[in-house]
């Protein structure tokens, strides 16, 4: 059964605002972006806004998770590494949600910002789940035994979010081709994209 009244209209409230989020972050900019700004967008007033999020560090969280949730979605039957890759592509057209992430990303470097928390346990899930296809792929024999799983797994993090800065600065960097070869240096292999000529449409067609 189809949800009706208030509850039904709250749950597409807190998604009208988080679109409208990703909105003005991607015409005003991080630091324009306040929560009056949000609410203009939305149609609301502030007030009403902080009745669903009370602060600014909360509501870019959860926009932050909503992204890793529908990110997800999109890899489902995809192996780790493709992925990945999968969610570079989509993200070069989404040049708002990577400003945005990333802004967040540096604001919670500050030990008591409200959001390290989320970041900390974040990178630590991601680095779990990089470490255990690496580990796959060790005992398959494709991935050579002295490999260093969770070493190349910091790694590979922070070369994604330095590629995704300097994608920002730079529109014309190729942010998927880059992560890509880098995988490859490392001997990784992604099984969707073997003998593939155009790795992007690939996985673009899995998506």
């Amino acid at each position: 059964m189809a949800e009706r009244g208030p509850y039904s209209k709250g749950r597409e409230r807190r998604e009208a605002i988080l679109e409208s989020t990703l909105n003005v972050f991607s015409q005003l900019g991080s630091r324009k972006a306040s929560m009056r700004a949000i609410a203009d967008d939305v149609g609301i007033s502030p007030a009403l806004l902080q009745y669903y999020f009370s602060s600014r560090e909360e509501l870019l969280l959860e926009v932050i998770h909503q992204w890793d949730v529908t990110n997800a979605q999109r890899g489902t039957g995809m192996t780790h590494f493709a992925d990945w890759l999968a969610a570079i592509r989509h993200n070069a057209v989404v040049p708002g949600i990577v400003h945005l992430y990333m802004t967040c990303v540096i604001e919670a470097t500050d030990p008591e910002h409200p959001g390290r928390p989320f970041y900390k346990e974040r990178y630590a899930t991601l680095t779990r789940k990089i470490v255990g296809e690496l580990l796959v792929q060790q005992r398959n024999g494709t991935l050579p035994a002295d490999a260093e799983p969770e070493r190349i797994a910091r790694m590979l993090l922070a070369a994604s979010e330095g590629m995704q800065i300097r994608w920002l600065h730079e529109p014309d960097f190729d942010m998927f081709d880059e992560f890509l070869f880098l995988l490859r240096q490392f001997g990784i292999v992604i099984p969707e994209l073997e003998g593939a000529d155009d790795p992007a449409e690939v996985l673009a067609a899995r998506a």
